[in-house]
């Protein structure tokens, strides 16, 4: 009878307790239950892939038209200007197809110009559109480099 309990207070333990089992569910419950109620905070506040693909759109037509603008006036630096502010603006200006006032779409680098590598902005210039949504939050970014020879 002495060797059945010296044996039994020998041999390695297999499997786990009642209260490992309990504890692991009630960490993972809590751990679980954390990460969702973040989910859910976050979600919400987060751009819609409808958003951004509007925002996308609005951002390709205004660099188009940019750049449409050097292959109609040449390479002229004097010509590189957003035709969307001052004077007559066209159609393409006024969003038409976006709900009025949600996005502001911003032109950078164009007046006054930056810098492409540290080289001289007679030489090369570099713009960007920005798209701002609803909420203030910018939802799309695009840049170009033009050469101006």
């Amino acid at each position: 009878m002495s060797a059945l309990l010296v044996k039994a207070a020998g041999a390695a333990q297999r499997g786990v307790s009642l209260i490992e089992l309990i504890a692991f569910i009630v960490i993972m419950g809590i751990s679980v239950t954390a990460l969702l109620s973040m989910y859910r905070a976050v979600l919400p506040r987060g751009a819609t892939p409808a958003q951004i693909t509007l925002a996308t759109q609005l951002a390709q037509e205004r660099m188009e038209l940019l750049l449409g603008q050097r292959d109609a006036y040449g390479y002229s630096t004097a010509v590189l200007t957003d035709p969307c502010v001052g004077g007559t603006p066209p159609a393409i200006c006024t969003n038409q197809f976006t709900p009025a006032g949600l996005y502001s779409v911003i032109v950078v680098g164009i007046n006054p110009a930056v810098q492409f590598s540290g080289l001289s902005t007679n030489s090369y210039r570099m713009f960007g559109v920005k798209v701002l949504g609803p909420d203030g939050n910018q939802l799309a970014n695009l840049s170009a480099v033009i050469a101006n020879y």
